[in-house]
């Protein structure tokens, strides 16, 4: 019998490939450390290389847009969240995780990008209309500020969140961003920022969500099957996996299309 979804999470493999590297590619691209060690003193060199790398790659995001307070307050406001997210957990998350395969997705491939379509790729905008900033402004902040609410009660930490947003999707987390940086995008004022957001519907239902869910079924083997089988896992009232994965692969089409036809301008090339 076949080992259930969420075991890969639970401990290393015995079988690897060129490099140690684990046969298993769901382990190459989840940012909890299959060892589940989790203390402070293993998770400080985590914290301080990545809050290192985040601050040296935003600092040219910084550089690009510092004629534009509006995204340099939205700036700010994400090196701010970041950190705190960095430094406020001692679990792994998407910006500090606990296996190299992750940090090199997220420190060499991930940030850098969204600092070079958010901040230097705004040479040639292509989204005029009055109050565009500020519309992006307040999705960015509304974004952010999803669910937020009800993570940070007290009596909530170490639980499985099931109501309030939680209740809508599995994921309100993941839901608000993209109301954030699709506000980023359009205070940006390219179609070029704009494709970020429909590419991270992509990598949500394809990579993110799945890693997640495995986290939570492992974490919560009673409570969890039960909650997955009736709430939407990412965009609330959506509840197909397979209408999600239509939607995502056809984000993914667009996404490709908007770089291919739109980035150049913006971007100087």
């Amino acid at each position: 019998m076949s080992k259930p979804l969420e075991q890969p999470l639970a401990g290393t493999s015995a079988e690897t490939c060129c490099c140690g590297l684990d046969r298993d590619l769901r382990k190459w691209i989840q940012w909890r450390s299959p060892t589940g060690n989790t203390s402070s003193a293993d998770r400080l060199p985590w914290q301080a290389g990545c809050s290192v790398l985040l601050l040296l790659e935003m600092a040219s995001y910084f550089y690009f847009v510092l004629e534009s307070p509006v995204l340099l307050l939205i700036g700010s406001i994400f090196v701010v969240k970041a950190l705190v997210e960095i430094w406020g957990q001692q679990t792994p998350t998407w910006l500090c995780p606990g296996t190299f395969c992750m940090l090199f997705v997220i420190y060499v491939l991930i940030v850098p990008t969204v600092a070079y379509m958010y901040g230097y790729c705004t040479m040639a905008s292509d989204i005029q209309f009055a109050g565009r900033d500020w519309l992006g402004l307040v999705l960015y902040l509304g974004g952010s500020s999803y669910s937020l609410f009800y993570e940070a009660q007290p009596e909530n930490k170490g639980k499985l969140h099931t109501v309030g947003p939680a209740a809508w999707c599995m994921h309100p987390n993941y839901f608000g961003d993209l109301f954030t940086y699709t506000g980023w995008g359009l205070a940006c004022g390219t179609s070029c920022a704009l494709s970020i957001p429909i590419m991270m519907i992509f990598t949500f239902v394809i990579i993110v969500v799945p890693n997640s869910d495995r986290y939570l079924a492992q974490r919560y083997p009673e409570e969890f099957p039960a909650y997955a089988a009736k709430t939407a896992t990412l965009i609330p009232g959506l509840h197909s996996e397979l209408a999600s994965k239509i939607l995502a692969w056809a984000c993914l089409v667009v996404c490709v299309y908007l770089w291919c036809n739109t980035c150049s301008a913006p971007c100087g090339l």
